[in-house]
Order: structure tokens, then sequence, then C-alpha cells
């Protein structure tokens, strides 16, 4: 016999929970979101966002989760995801292409006009919760290294350091168009980002990392040969 908490309608109330809490979270942040205001917003009682969660930190960390594991079927789903065991066998053309893949996933994530899963991010990492170790850990991490893999095959002579530098550098310039965006569309004169935004950006930060590690690259054997 199903539980109570297996029965379809349960699991239409905890989704519905889940999807509210979202977009409260992304609204007031962590510390400012409340149980009761989730339980309104999904047209639940409180008592069954304690019964499905328990606590509101149970809570975030679900919704955490449900987006984070949306975001890497996403990122599978366009081709990015990164076979570690095959990333030192990548073609420099096959590397080039995961790399795109993922940034232009990750820029249609941040830019979708009403998403949640980029304002609940800013929202916590403006002010981290006691979860963000975990998020860093299941989720940030793992895309870190898995782009690391990437551009330590695209540039081979570099150091870890200088990698994970320009790792860092692919991420400031995909999160610059979702934190700068406000400001940046006041500046283009435009209400949006226009179709094909995300193609054209995906492009343009793709290019500008290969320069950059072409350019560590070089610096790298002039120093080389400096010493020698």
């Amino acid at each position: 016999m199903a539980t109570p908490a297996s029965t379809p309608r349960a699991q239409r109330t905890r989704e519905r929970l889940i999807d509210a809490a979202a977009a409260v979270f992304a609204a007031q942040g962590y510390r400012g979101a409340t149980m009761r205001e989730i339980a309104e917003r999904a047209g639940a009682n409180l008592a069954a966002a304690h019964y499905h969660f328990g606590s509101k930190q149970e809570l975030y960390r679900e919704v955490a989760r449900v987006h984070f594991e949306r975001l890497e079927t996403r990122i599978a789903e366009s081709g990015g995801a990164v076979d570690e065991a095959l990333a030192d066998t990548l073609s420099r053309p096959g590397a080039i292409a995961l790399l795109r893949a993922r940034v232009r996933t990750m820029l249609e994530v941040l830019l979708e006009p009403d998403g949640v899963h980029a304002t609940f991010v800013q929202r916590e990492l403006a002010d981290p919760s006691e979860v963000l170790p975990e998020i860093v850990r299941r989720w940030i991490d793992p895309m870190r290294r898995d782009t690391e893999r990437l551009l330590a095959r695209l540039a081979p002579g570099l150091d870890a350091e200088r990698v994970a530098r320009a790792g860092q550098s692919v991420v400031g310039q995909v999160f610059f168009y979702r934190t700068h965006r406000a400001a940046l569309l006041l500046m283009l004169g435009l209400r949006h980002y226009p179709p094909g935004f995300a193609d054209e950006a995906a492009d343009h930060v793709v290019a500008f990392t290969l320069g950059g590690l072409a350019a560590l690259q070089r610096e790298r054997s002039s120093s080389a040969r400096r010493r020698s």
C-alpha cells in the first residue's frame, strides 16, 4: 500500500512546495524566507511543508538539489558533459565544442527572463547559508573541475594554478551578463537581451578564453627561454 508521502496528491504537494520555495528563496534569501510564506505560495498548509521537509534548511537543500540537477541535465543534453576518463584524449575541436556547449547552457540558464536558478544562486553567493559548503562540494566544485579539464586539454603546457585562474575567468565572463544585466541593457539601449544573444556571447567567451590561454602559453614559453 502506498504511504501518504508517495501518493500522487502528496507528490504534487511536494513539487508545489519546492517550486514555491525556490521562488521565495530567490526573492527573500534563505534567512528572509519563512516556511509559512512558502506554504501559502504553494497553496498548502504549514503542517504539510514540515511533514514533507522537516525544516526550512532541508527544504532549501532540496531546492538546491533540484535546480542544480536540472542544470547538470541541461549541460549533458547540450553535449557539454565531460567524461573524466576521456578528457585527456579529446581533440582540440572536441574540447572547444564541449567548452562552448557548457558556456552556452550556463548563459541560457542565467539569462532566462524569469529564471529562478540564477537569482537563487546569486542570493546564496551574496549571503551564504549553512548549505553553501554542500552546494559547493556536490555541484559547483565538480563543474569547476570539468571546465578545468577542458582548459588543461586546450592549453597542455599550463600549470594547475594558471588553469584554475583561467577557469575562474570563464565563470566571471559568463556571470557578467547576469550580474550586470540591468546596467548593460541600459548602455545598449535595450529592454531585453535579443534572440540569439546567448549564442553570440558564448562564441565571444570561448574565443576570448582561447586567446587568453594562448597568451598564457606564450608567456610561459618566454619565461622558460629567459631562465635557460
